[in-house]
């Protein structure tokens, strides 16, 4: 029996695996098009500029790589600046933004709206100014920005699908005494995030948190106190986070915490609202945190924030 496109031109074409896969097939295929050499696919965390997807041989920027949002060309098109300039130093604004000293003489971008009404934008620049018409391509542009947008919030709530499966199938490696995940959920967790990351090229940071006073507390009012004051932190980390992160005691007074899809600069802002919350319920802590991008992996991230919380430690030990 004859398959059902043996009498089509050509076969039917595969779909992609993912948003990851559309994305550079996208980006490629643009850079094909436009002439301009380096398209990026962005979303906005705070102050940090993610790159979700890169097709990049001039500058050397990833997927996965985060920049400062108030560094990019991007930031000021947002604002109301235009989202074609064939060279970038005629326009006084765009000229400005720190991250033309790379070297960029024309721009194109335009903005979008991702997940949880996040802001990103898909954006091109090239080393040299374009004699071309690149207005003509913007509709194409918008076009494919809002493709590749739908195509990542539908990945994003694949993901959360996933991770909601997945933790209720971990629902027993819990700590009995707080409800969240003990060592061993944690370290699952961990596993599967940090493939995750490196299948998506997505980013995330890990926080390290240790009691100052358990044993004092434990010595001075004894281990029901001590027991109290373990159950009061796990509610406070696990109230300052979102749902999709994860907070995990890895025994006595440390516990650890995974923060998901986060830039440098905001994964440093969230370990201080940590730190904060526990200081507003009576708790001292130290914290330590480490990012996870793209020359670094979770495992290594957690190791270097628990070396962090630990030089932070022994520095308070020997404060005057």
């Amino acid at each position: 029996m004859n398959a059902p496109y043996d009498n089509l031109p050509f076969p039917p074409l595969p779909p992609f695996g993912g948003f990851r896969e559309a994305a550079q097939a996208c980006l490629g295929l643009l850079g094909a098009r436009t002439g301009v050499g380096a398209w990026y696919f962005t979303r906005v965390d705070g102050e940090d500029w993610l790159v979700l997807a890169a097709s990049d041989e001039r500058y050397g920027v990833r997927s996965g790589d985060a920049l400062k949002w108030a560094d990019s060309i991007c930031s000021r098109m947002v604002r109301g600046g235009p989202c074609v300039v064939s060279d970038v130093n005629a326009q006084a604004d765009y000229a400005q933004a720190p991250i033309v000293r790379r070297g960029i003489g024309a721009y194109l971008g335009v903005p979008v709206q991702l997940d949880h009404g996040a802001i990103g934008t898909l954006c091109a620049i090239d080393p040299q100014p374009m004699t071309a018409d690149l207005e003509r391509w913007l509709p194409v542009v918008k076009l494919c920005a809002q493709m590749l947008a739908t195509l990542w919030r539908h990945d994003v709530d694949l993901k959360e699908t996933q991770r909601r499966a997945e933790r209720a199938e971990l629902e027993a490696m819990t700590d009995p005494m707080t409800g969240i995940y003990n060592r061993r959920g944690w370290r699952q967790l961990l596993t599967l995030e940090e493939q995750r990351c490196r299948d998506e090229h997505t980013t995330a940071g890990i926080v390290v948190v240790d009691l100052d006073r358990l044993k004092q507390t434990n010595d001075s009012q004894g281990h029901t106190a001590g027991d109290m004051l373990i159950q009061r932190a796990a509610q406070e980390l696990s109230r300052s986070v979102r749902a999709i992160d994860v907070v995990a005691r890895l025994g006595g007074d440390e516990f650890v915490v995974l923060i998901l899809d986060v830039g440098p600069t905001e994964l440093a802002r969230q370990a201080g609202r940590l730190e904060e919350a526990l200081r507003a319920a009576g708790i001292a802590a130290t914290l330590g945190y480490s990012w996870r991008g793209p020359d670094r992996d979770l495992g290594e991230a957690y190791r270097e924030a628990d070396l962090l919380m630990l030089d932070a430690k022994r520095g308070r030990q020997h404060a005057p």
